[in-house]
């Protein structure tokens, strides 16, 4: 019985023994996993102030590059707008310069349309250029509205000091081409005609513009773009056994033909005319001068010099009584003479206290 409860009590014991171990154990374990719960949490609490620290660089980072992309897209903006404004310009300068060449260009491209309208611009152009070039801008006048006879109206007008010399540059380029084009004598001889009387007409329409009433010439000219229609149209006085009359109509109307060859001789002699006139212009300025010297030098010898000579004369006579016998020269110069004789016998008087007790005393 004795043993019976001592193995009770020891089964006891080790009961109570293996619970109190086993609940250490667990309470080990549990404080085991506390603390490795408690080193997890402080680790993911390092790992998520890490991130957010990271997270916050790289927000800043982010915010930099995106301040930097904002100044860059803002210069490229510039840059673009800048781009825009100079092609803007650059076109409308490019346009502007295609139809300045547009307006050059016309007459020479009027020429591949009908013959007649070819033939009109093209000797108006030929015959501005040669006006520009040969004469000067300033020197003709395009159009001249005073000249105008209903809607008709002269190409030009060549300015001399007085007048103007009116100057048509219309030519009947169909009917001369004709004439050359034409192989047979009767073909020729009947284009040759057409072009004659057109040609007289033209010099007709011309003659209408010579008005010396309204500042013109009692003559014009009307300019042919080619020396070989001028040749065979105001030179030649028979052509096919007949008689021209061209040149005829030419003297009765005063209308005289001239073409890029022959006009040269006309330019020069109308530069050299205003050059000659002037300089005699400059002439009569100088001469105007002269005169106006003449006059005031004139009345320099009439009055002025009459005048200044008798205050020299004046001045003249007044020297020579300062400086004669009893003049104020001479006494002027005897009193000097006078007072420096004074001066010299007079005693000098004592610089100082010595010398006044160096002077020896006269005895009472």
């Amino acid at each position: 019985m004795t043993q019976l409860l001592s193995v009770l009590l020891l089964a006891v014991c080790v009961v109570l023994g293996w619970k109190l171990w086993d609940k250490r154990r667990q309470q080990a374990q549990e404080k085991s996993a506390n603390q490795e719960l408690r080193d997890l949490v402080a680790e993911l609490r390092g790992r998520c102030e890490t991130l957010a620290a990271t997270h916050q660089t790289q927000m800043q980072a982010s915010e930099q590059e995106r301040e930097k992309y904002r100044d860059l897209t803002t210069r490229w903006h510039e840059r673009i707008s800048s781009i825009d404004t100079s092609l803007t310009r650059l076109s409308n300068e490019a346009t502007q310069k295609v139809g300045d060449m547009a307006g050059m260009l016309k007459p020479i491209v009027s020429i591949f349309r009908s013959p007649q309208a070819a033939g009109i611009e093209f000797g108006e152009a030929q015959l501005e250029m040669l006006l520009k070039t040969r004469l000067g801008e300033g020197l003709y006048i395009r159009k001249p509205q005073m000249l105008a006879q209903g809607q008709d109206v002269v190409d030009f007008a060549i300015k001399l000091p007085d007048c103007l010399v009116p100057i048509d540059s219309k030519f009947p380029s169909a009917q001369y081409k004709a004439w050359v084009e034409a192989t047979n004598d009767t073909d020729q001889r009947a284009t040759w005609r057409a072009f004659r009387d057109q040609m007289v007409r033209q010099i007709q329409t011309t003659a209408k513009y010579i008005n010396p009433n309204a500042g013109t010439t009692d003559y014009a000219l009307v300019f042919v773009p080619n020396d070989i229609i001028y040749q065979h149209a105001f030179l030649a006085q028979n052509v096919y056994e007949q008689e021209n009359p061209i040149p005829q109509k030419c003297q009765e109307l005063q209308v005289f033909g001239c073409s890029p060859l022959t006009l040269m001789p006309i330019f020069s002699l109308i530069r050299l005319g205003l050059r000659n006139l002037r300089i005699a212009e400059d002439v009569k300025g100088i001469r105007s001068q002269i005169d106006e010297l003449n006059t005031v030098f004139q009345a320099f010898l009439g009055t002025d010099w009459k005048i200044l000579r008798g205050h020299l004369k004046q001045l003249v006579d007044h020297v020579e009584k300062l400086s004669g016998d009893k003049g104020s020269v001479n006494r002027l110069g005897d009193t000097i003479k006078k007072l420096t004789d004074l001066s010299q016998e007079r005693p000098s008087i004592p610089a100082g206290p010595d010398e006044l007790l160096a002077i020896p005393r006269e005895s009472a």
